[in-house]
């Protein structure tokens, strides 16, 4: 499976409210699994809490390979919300393990970190924040 398919099922399954495989498309090692040690947990908070989220577009803009079997991708989604549609950007860290390509992490940036056209997003404005804090 390719990066974009694998992210094409993500994206699908968080629009689907398939929280589980959300969840299973995790790497092991992945910082998120702090958080939630299994599934159960995290689909009873997703339900509450993502439950409404409706991503009404998504694409990978870039993706650069920074290590054997890594490969960091730039995402930008269009968020509907009952105030409208907002934007989110991540640079999301994917790693190819034998069960295939699983998200480990990703930096976030919002519309107050940046404000431009989502398309001349780039590596830089996330390589540019002084707090390069990963999820």
């Amino acid at each position: 499976m390719t990066v974009d398919n694998f992210l094409q099922q993500r994206f699908l399954a968080l629009n689907n409210g398939d929280f589980a495989a959300v969840y299973a498309s995790y790497h092991a090692e992945a910082p998120f699994l702090q958080q939630f040690t299994d599934c159960d947990t995290y689909v009873d908070y997703a339900k509450q809490h993502l439950g409404g989220v409706n991503i009404s577009d998504w694409f990978c803009l870039l993706q650069r390979t920074v290590a054997p079997k890594q490969v960091e991708a730039v995402l930008v989604m269009e968020v509907a919300t009952e105030n409208g549609k907002q934007y989110f950007y991540e640079l999301a860290l994917l790693l190819d393990t034998a069960a295939g390509w699983r998200y480990h992490s990703a930096q976030k940036l919002s519309v107050e970190d940046y404000s431009g056209d989502p398309k001349l997003l780039n590596f830089s404005h996330f390589d540019d924040v002084s707090q390069k804090i990963r999820f």
